[in-house]
């Protein structure tokens, strides 16, 4: 048992004997310095030359408790003695077990939260459930304090994610080991012990502080995640129920531990929790949907069934995301196809073909008419999903064509719009007659004459031109000019 373990186990046990009518005000926690002078006095003569006075200051520190806390604290670190180290190191967890036991109590005695307390991983529920009810997220963390083991979960946490994401593991794996009954860490076996909601809570919670990179994985059980947590019973009961004791805090903690599932294997598994209606309960889960579709090392399935949900429950609203997966070229899964002879060909639905055949049938059209094949001429219903594994293309030919005929489509569609259902494309615009943008004066309506469109003007009549002979009549003669006398 590590010594921070060791601290929290007597600290739990002080819990239960705590005094009544604590002070809610830590500050009412701080040391007087006549005391910490006693202390230092007691600490000087752990080092006397006399066995006696040695084993005197000792027990004298020790009836002290939390008192000495700071005073032992400095002298394991500083101290040249070797001896007073010793003696020191030997009384300090429980000075420290008892200093954060009267902290604890503090904390509990402050029921309309008005002050700050230094507790493991307080500042972090405060702020990562800031959106719960005060006292409900105190209930919760104060349900979390009794276990020692999810209080040296937090301690670590605060640490930072290295520390932290070890604890998370350990923590992980004891949970599960013993919801099995067996050994994990060198403990004996026991019969099985299913997990609180309460430690259900503080693992999800921790695990919401902490990447997935950063906490190790057992060697014994790789594949073991929260999501496992999350299927038992009292965390089913606390999310679907009403009235469950902790339900409020504990789907804030769900909520924020959805959007931080990055780990491939978890993503794999979890999938089809979201189908059930315990998380699509929360807008987070078409988040973790889609993580799932995008995020390599998740099962091929396990992507083609998210993609399939998406489509099933958004429809064309999922239309953008799908048009990023057009250049996805990793595999989704293989297709079998039967032959007369009773054998089967074998052909790859990769991520990008599964795009296009929802896009296609969002659209209204059919796969088939894109090159697509399908085992036994399986029937789809145009506008809905298409059944991940009951279509491909059976060469590379036959992808290229299918594509290539998509983005003619969507070339014609952009040029001319889409084809109505009914298949009658409406009249060119332009041809209806435009509003007078002029004023008019009220006249009276004629028939015939829309209002509000300027009439057009009467004709005026117009006399008829002469017109002109056919033939010019021969000019007058030029008489001759005078001869010059």
């Amino acid at each position: 048992m590590t010594r921070i373990r060791a601290v929290l186990v007597m600290c739990a046990a002080s819990l239960g004997a705590s005094a009544f009518g604590a002070s809610p005000d830590p500050k009412d926690l701080a040391v007087p310095p006549e005391q910490l002078s006693k202390a230092r006095e007691a600490v000087r003569r752990l080092g006397s030359e006399g066995y006696r006075e040695r084993e005197d200051a000792q027990a004298e520190l020790a009836k002290m408790g939390r008192v000495a806390k700071q005073v032992l604290n400095e002298a394991v670190l500083g101290d040249a003695d070797p001896e007073i180290r010793l003696r020191a190191g030997r009384l300090l967890p429980k000075a420290n077990a008892a200093d954060l036991a009267a902290r604890i109590e503090t904390f509990m005695a402050d029921s309309e939260a008005k002050f700050e307390h230094d507790l493991p991983g307080l500042k972090i529920v405060r702020k990562q459930l800031s959106a719960v009810e005060k006292e409900k997220v105190r209930a919760l963390y104060v349900e979390i304090l009794k276990s020692p083991y999810n209080m040296e979960m937090f301690a670590a946490m605060d640490k930072g994610i290295v520390e932290g994401g070890r604890a998370v593991g350990d923590r992980r794996n004891t949970l599960f080991a013993e919801s099995q009954g067996q050994r994990f860490n060198g403990r004996v076996p026991s019969p099985p012990r299913q997990p609180t909601i309460v430690d259900i809570a503080a693992l999800m919670f921790a695990e919401g502080q902490i990447p997935s990179e950063n906490i190790p994985k057992s060697a014994q059980w790789q594949w073991m995640n929260s999501s496992y947590f999350l299927q038992q019973n009292p965390a089913m009961q606390t999310l679907t129920g009403t009235g469950q004791t902790h339900s409020e805090a504990f789907k804030a903690i769900v909520r924020q531990w959805l959007v931080t599932r990055t780990d491939a294997m978890e993503l794999s598994n979890l999938y089809y929790q979201l189908t059930q209606p315990a998380l699509k309960q929360f807008p987070e889960h078409l988040v973790v949907l889609r993580r799932v579709v995008t995020t390599d090392g998740v099962q091929g399935h396990a992507q083609g069934q998210a993609l399939y949900l998406l489509v099933q429950s958004r429809g064309k609203e999922e239309i953008p995301f799908l048009k990023t997966l057009m250049n996805n070229d990793s595999m989704l899964q293989q297709v079998w196809f039967g032959k007369p002879n009773g054998q089967a060909e074998m052909h790859n639905c990769l991520m990008k073909d599964a795009a296009l055949a929802s896009l296609i049938s969002l659209s209204g059209g059919n796969i088939r008419d894109y090159y697509f094949d399908t085992p036994n001429n399986v029937g789809f219903n145009p506008g809905g999903p298409v059944g991940i594994g009951q279509y491909a293309f059976v060469t590379d030919d036959k992808r290229a064509a299918g594509f290539m005929k998509w983005g003619w489509k969507q070339l014609k569609d952009n040029i001319d719009g889409p084809l109505p259902k009914d298949g009658v494309k409406p009249e060119p615009k332009g041809t209806e007659p435009k509003p007078n943008p002029m004023p008019t004066p009220d006249l009276p309506i004629k028939p015939g004459i829309k209002p509000g469109i300027r009439p057009l003007p009467a004709p005026v009549p117009v006399a008829p031109l002469p017109v002109a002979p056919a033939v010019l009549p021969a000019a007058p003669p030029v008489a001759a000019p005078a001869p010059i006398k």
